[in-house]
C-alpha cells in the first residue's frame, strides 16, 4: 500500500521516497514508490503532474492500493528510464504545483457548490469530471437558470467569507452518526472533506485550506442531462485565465466591429440584419441569372419563349440549395424529358435528377459508379452530391443522351 501523503498535507509538492516496484511500459515506465504526493486519477479529478528523478510523469493511476507514477521517457531513450529507478532506491520527486492548486481550487468549489443544492434542494451530486480541458457537475434532480444563478451568488459569498476546510478519517462509530453526503456507498476507513458551516462530504482529493483561496466561482453553461442537470463550471485561477480570453476575443470582435465592448452585441445584430438582407439580395441575383443562363440554353436548343420543348436538359449553375430547386422548377417547364443540374463550383456540386412521368435511377447510378456520387431518392427523382469536374459529369451523362 503506498503511503498517500497528499492526503495529509497539500501543499507539499517536493519529496524524496523509497522505489518498491519499477515496470517497464511502452514509452517508459511505471514506479512504485513507498510514499507519494502525486495525487492519482481518482474521484473524478485528473491526476497530478510533475517529475521523478527529472523524468516527466505523464500519469498517476491507483490499483489495490498501490500508486503507480508514469514516467515518460526523455529524447526516446527508454533505457535512461530504467536506468534511474531502481528498487530500493530513492527517488525524488516534483508536483506540479501551479496545475495542483488550480485543482485544489476547482475541487473546493463544487464541494461549495454541491452542498448549497443539496441544502436548498435535496439533489444529490451524482457524476463529477474535473480534466485539463473540462469541468463538469451532474444533479439527480433540474434547476433553473435563476436558481443556478441565486446558488452561484452564496457560493461566492462563502468563498469571500473564508470557511475553514479540513479533512479526516473518522472511527467507524462516529461515521454512523455523521450526516455526510457520497455519490456512493463506501466501505473500510471514509476520508471527510469539511468546509466549516457548510458541508461535509467523503473525498479522497487535495483540497485547499480556506475557502478564500479559491477566489472566485463561475457557471459556463449548463443542461438537462439524463433527468437531472450537467454543470460547466470555473473557479480560481482556472476562471481568470477562462476571462482573460474572453475579454481578448471581446476585444478583438469590438476592434472588427469598430465598436466599444459593451456595444458588441447591438453591432453584431446590425451586422447580422445586414447579411440578411445581402444574401436576400444575392440569392435574387443568382435566381435571375439562373433564369437567364437556361433561358439562353431554351433558345439555343430552339425553343421559342415559355414553350416547353421536347426532349432532355442539362444545367451547371451556382447558388444555393434554394436557387437550385427555383432553377429546377423553371427546368421542368421548358423541358419535357429528364432534367439535370448541377450547382456548385470548384468540382463539388450538389446534383438534381428529375423526369415527371420517367424514371432517372440509372443516371444516378452511373454517377455513383463512375464518379463516387453519393445520393439517392426516388425512381423519378434523385439528388446527392459529387466531387468531380464538370467535363467528367458531361461524360458520363453524355451517355444518357444529355447534352
Amino acid at each position: 500500500m503506498t503511503e498517500r501523503l497528499y492526503e495529509d498535507n497539500s501543499y507539499e509538492v517536493a519529496f524524496s521516497s523509497e522505489v518498491t516496484a519499477v515496470k517497464p511500459v511502452k514509452g517508459g515506465a511505471e514506479v512504485v514508490l513507498k510514499e507519494t504526493y502525486f495525487f492519482p486519477a481518482e474521484g473524478g479529478q485528473s491526476p497530478d503532474r510533475g517529475t521523478l528523478n527529472g523524468f516527466p510523469v505523464i500519469d498517476v493511476q491507483i490499483r489495490d492500493g498501490e500508486i503507480f507514477h508514469t514516467v515518460g521517457v526523455k529524447d526516446g531513450d527508454e533505457a535512461s528510464v530504467l536506468a534511474a529507478f531502481r528498487v530500493g532506491q530513492t527517488a525524488t520527486g516534483q508536483v506540479d504545483w501551479e496545475f495542483r492548486f488550480r485543482n485544489m481550487q476547482m475541487h473546493s468549489a463544487e464541494h461549495i457548490f454541491s452542498g448549497l443544492v443539496h441544502t436548498h434542494f435535496g439533489y444529490a451530486n451524482v457524476g463529477f469530471h474535473l480534466s485539463e480541458n473540462s469541468a463538469t457537475m451532474d444533479y439527480n434532480g433540474e434547476l433553473t437558470k435563476e436558481q443556478i444563478e441565486a446558488l452561484e451568488t452564496e457560493t461566492n459569498r462563502i468563498i469571500v467569507e473564508g470557511h475553514r476546510i479540513t479533512a479526516r478519517y473518522p472511527s467507524a462509530e462516529e461515521l454512523k452518526t455523521l450526516p455526510y453526503r457520497s455519490k456512493k456507498e463506501l466501505t473500510g476507513p471514509v476520508r471527510l472533506v469539511e468546509i466549516e458551516g457548510v458541508d461535509l462530504c467523503a473525498c479522497c482529493v487535495p483540497h485547499v485550506k480556506s475557502t478564500s483561496e479559491i477566489g472566485l466561482f463561475k457557471v459556463i453553461s449548463f443542461e438537462r442531462y439524463k433527468g437531472g442537470t450537467r454543470l460547466h463550471y470555473l473557479a480560481g485561477f482556472r476562471a481568470l485565465s477562462h476571462f482573460r480570453e474572453c475579454l481578448a476575443s471581446l476585444g478583438e470582435a469590438g476592434q472588427i466591429l469598430s465598436a466599444k465592448q459593451t456595444d458588441i452585441v447591438p453591432a453584431l445584430r446590425n451586422l447580422a440584419a445586414e447579411a440578411r438582407e445581402l444574401r436576400f439580395r444575392l440569392t435574387s441575383a443568382e435566381r435571375e441569372l439562373a433564369e437567364a443562363a437556361i433561358a439562353q440554353y431554351h433558345a439555343k436548343r430552339g425553343g421559342v419563349a415559355g414553350e416547353k420543348l421536347s426532349g432532355d436538359a442539362l444545367m451547371f449553375l451556382s447558388g444555393d440549395a434554394s436557387v437550385a430547386r427555383h432553377a429546377l422548377d423553371v427546368m421542368e417547364e421548358l423541358f419535357d424529358g429528364t432534367c439535370a443540374l448541377f450547382i456548385g463550383q470548384d468540382s463539388t456540386y450538389r446534383y438534381f435528377l428529375e423526369h415527371q412521368g420517367g424514371t432517372v435511377t440509372e443516371i444516378g447510378n452511373a454517377l455513383k459508379e463512375q464518379l463516387s456520387a453519393r445520393g439517392g431518392g426516388k425512381p423519378f427523382s434523385v439528388s446527392g452530391s459529387v466531387q468531380a469536374t464538370e467535363e467528367d459529369i458531361r461524360r458520363v451523362l453524355s451517355g444518357f443522351g444529355l447534352h
